[in-house]
């Protein structure tokens, strides 16, 4: 209206100028609006932009891993404050090159994978890769890499970046365990044993080079084979039950222990000690594999083999000397059984002249001599041999101890002697101990410290401690002439004397002294020696023996009653002069004696008359008595329970128990003694008697009565 604007150059009249200015005014409208909404749009843009911006800041910023951005020539754009756990500011990284950090050894494959990265390529299939990093103060971290490439509009790469991780302790333990296992695997590389791996089937999976020396095999001809092919057929189902106890037992590196033998590659079978093991996964429980440790035991068979073989010869020979030793026994106890009876007998005959009287003790000496070297020898192979059953019973001490002393009292007379007894503090009423046994150890004391005294005397000391249940100990104390130390360790030594000349003083077997130690260490007690030379000797020996009210319920020691009742008695012996004897000690006594000459004429009786008692020689000429008892017991209604005593110079452990197995009730051992015979008889011929053995035939017991 005025002459300006858009409507001023308008050549026409009002209303076209008008026109004019409306049509510019739509447009610029609607220029305008379009306008301010793409302002309004890049406006919002750039608000989600920047929102973005900082959220992705905020994860970077806040990251444990290290988030870096560099270009195609390593320079580091970008880097996020993880970087200081290292010691660099984010400030101090920014601008320099990436090989700047990396490790030498790893540089060249650095630049490999960013080459790769740049060119579109993937660095792995995980697209990541490992390499060390220099941290501030000089030392390494292993470092892992993811790196991506990052493109222009135009898709040219213009850098990369990549998220770093930490791995330093995962690469620790891969180190250490990687050491580990050349460790363990050098072990099994170098060791003498074969180790062996094996599928769930027993499918050998691995076998160390050992298995080369010890079976011919490469590790390699093996592998893949099963074990179970090579093993003795004999041997196999042993090794497969144990293999499948191991599985059921399910107890990981738990070996158990087996000897089998293996197929060489010689094609001999080789003797083995093997340890096999099982190995589980723990997460799963899965069994994952059998391990072994083998090793060649051949020589060790082989040399078992030969113990076992000469063992056998041992236990051979044993057996060979038992009997020898049995039958020397027998063969010596005979005649003596005839020189000790009658000369017992010939000196208790009223008006012998006194030269017969002396040479009646000469042969009563001798011969009692001669039976204590074979008593001797006899309870050293007992001794040795183990084969001694210990009695425990009660007893009184002191009466032990005088009637011990009167045994001997005589000899010590005779060498002009004193005997005298000591008891320090008190004694208890009874103990309980084998008294036989105790009686033997002490009697040989006495007798040696006698033998060997030459004047003075000989003290027996006694004292009781009842701490710790009950110990005795004696002391036998002689003037002799002492023994040196350098030669005391040989007493208690078999076959070992003091003077083994053969100009020596003194006799003896020198098996007393081993006997007593034998008898002391079998009853739990101990024995030794104190001496100086020219002051005399004291043997001492202690054991145990507890007060017999609280440990033993034994027989107790009772004299022996020598009246024998009338009686009607079976004597069986094939040796007339031991029936003529038997015959003699018996005449003083109402019996009724029918002798038999041997087992089959014994049995004969015993079918027709009944007896009291019946007395049984062992060694006889067809049938022994052992046979005959055994067919009086089956068959004779007469006599099947009558006491039946083995009258016999066999008296070693397997005679006794042979005895009792064949259904003898007791034994009297050969020489007779006068008052043994007579105890044992008058025992036997009690009323009650017969019916007391039937009963311990009849019902096995701990106790016996024999002897």
């Amino acid at each position: 209206m005025a002459g300006l604007g858009p409507a001023a150059t308008v050549h026409g009249d009002r209303a076209e100028g008008v026109l004019s200015l409306q049509a510019f005014l739509a447009a610029a409208a609607l220029v305008n609006l379009a306008v301010a909404a793409t302002l309004t749009q890049g406006r919002r843009f750039r608000d989600a932009l920047a929102a973005g911006e900082a959220r992705y800041r905020m994860l970077t910023d806040r990251a444990t891993d290290i988030i870096v951005r560099y270009d195609r020539d390593g320079v580091i754009e970008y880097v996020s404050p993880a970087i200081r756990q290292f010691g660099y500011s984010p400030e101090e990284v920014l601008g320099r090159n990436m090989a700047e950090f990396v490790h030498p050894d790893e540089d060249l494959q650095t630049k490999e994978v960013r080459s790769a990265v740049t060119k579109g390529m993937p660095v792995s299939e995980d697209n990541t890769h490992e390499f060390r990093v220099r941290r501030a103060d000089g030392g390494w971290v292993w470092m892992q890499g993811n790196p991506s490439p990052i493109t222009d509009e135009a898709g040219n790469v213009i850098g990369a970046v990549s998220v770093l991780r930490d791995i330093s302790a995962r690469k620790a333990a891969e180190t250490a365990l990687a050491a580990s296992e050349a460790r363990y695997r050098l072990l099994a590389q170098n060791a003498t044993d074969v180790i062996a791996c094996s599928s769930f089937d027993g499918t050998l999976t691995y076998l160390s080079p050992s298995v080369k020396r010890v079976f011919g095999y490469d590790p390699e001809e093996l592998i893949g084979r099963n074990a179970l092919e090579l093993i003795h057929p004999d041997d196999a189902p042993k090794v497969a039950a144990l293999m499948k106890a191991l599985v059921a037992a399910r107890v990981p590196g738990e070996p158990m222990r087996i000897e089998y033998r293996f197929k060489s590659k010689s094609g001999e079978y080789i003797w083995i000690e093997a340890n096999p093991s099982l190995v589980i996964d723990p997460q799963t429980g899965r069994i994952v594999e059998f391990q072994d440790s083998t090793r060649d035991v051949t020589a060790r068979k082989a040399l078992e083999a030969d113990l076992l073989r000469k063992q056998a010869e041992a236990e051979a020979a044993t057996a060979v000397k038992s009997e020898f030793l049995a039958n020397m026994s027998h063969e010596i106890r005979t005649p003596l059984t005839g020189i000790i009876g009658f000369g017992a007998l010939l000196g208790a005959v009223e008006g012998l002249p006194p030269k017969a009287a002396g040479f009646v003790d000469r042969i009563t000496t001798a011969s009692q001599t001669l039976l204590a070297v074979v008593n001797d020898v006899l309870d050293f192979s007992k001794v040795d041999a183990g084969q001694i059953e210990l009695d425990p019973h009660p007893f009184d001490p002191a009466g032990f101890i005088s009637d011990t002393l009167g045994i001997v009292a005589g000899q010590a007379a005779e060498k002009g002697l004193a005997l005298e007894s000591r008891v320090e503090g008190e004694l208890p009423a009874a103990i309980c101990a084998d008294s036989a046994r105790l009686r033997q150890v002490l009697l040989n004391l006495l007798t040696n410290a006698i033998k060997f005294t030459a004047r003075g005397g000989v003290t027996v000391s006694a004292a009781y401690s009842p701490s710790d249940g009950g110990l005795l100990r004696f002391e036998v104390t002689d003037t002799g002439p002492g023994i040196p130390p350098e030669l005391s360790h040989r007493l208690f030594q078999r076959f070992s004397q003091i003077d083994g000349s053969i100009t020596r003083e003194y006799g003896g077997t020198g098996l007393g002294l081993a006997i007593c130690k034998g008898l002391v260490e079998l009853m739990g007690g101990e024995i030794g020696l104190e001496s100086q030379v020219g002051q005399g000797s004291t043997f001492w020996f202690t054991l145990p023996a507890a007060p017999a009210d609280t440990a033993c319920a034994g027989r107790a020691d009772e004299p022996a009653d020598q009246h024998v009742g009338a009686a009607k008695i079976l004597l069986v012996d094939d040796v007339e002069m031991n029936r003529e004897l038997v015959a003699a000690m018996l005449s003083p006594f109402d019996v009724q004696l029918v002798e038999a000459s041997g087992g089959a004429e014994a049995v004969e009786a015993a079918m027709r008359t009944p007896f009291d008692l019946i007395l049984m020689d062992l060694q006889m000429p067809g049938v022994d008595g052992l046979a005959a008892t055994r067919s009086i017991r089956a068959n004779s209604d007469l006599n099947r329970s009558t006491p039946i005593l083995a009258l016999s110079a066999n008296v070693l452990p397997t005679h006794l128990a042979a005895c009792r197995e064949a259904g003898m009730d007791d034994h009297i051992a050969k020489p007779i003694r006068v008052d043994e015979l007579l105890g044992k008889v008058a025992l036997w011929t009690e009323p009650d008697a017969a019916r007391a053995a039937a009963n311990d035939r009849a019902v096995p017991s701990s106790s016996t009565r024999t002897a």
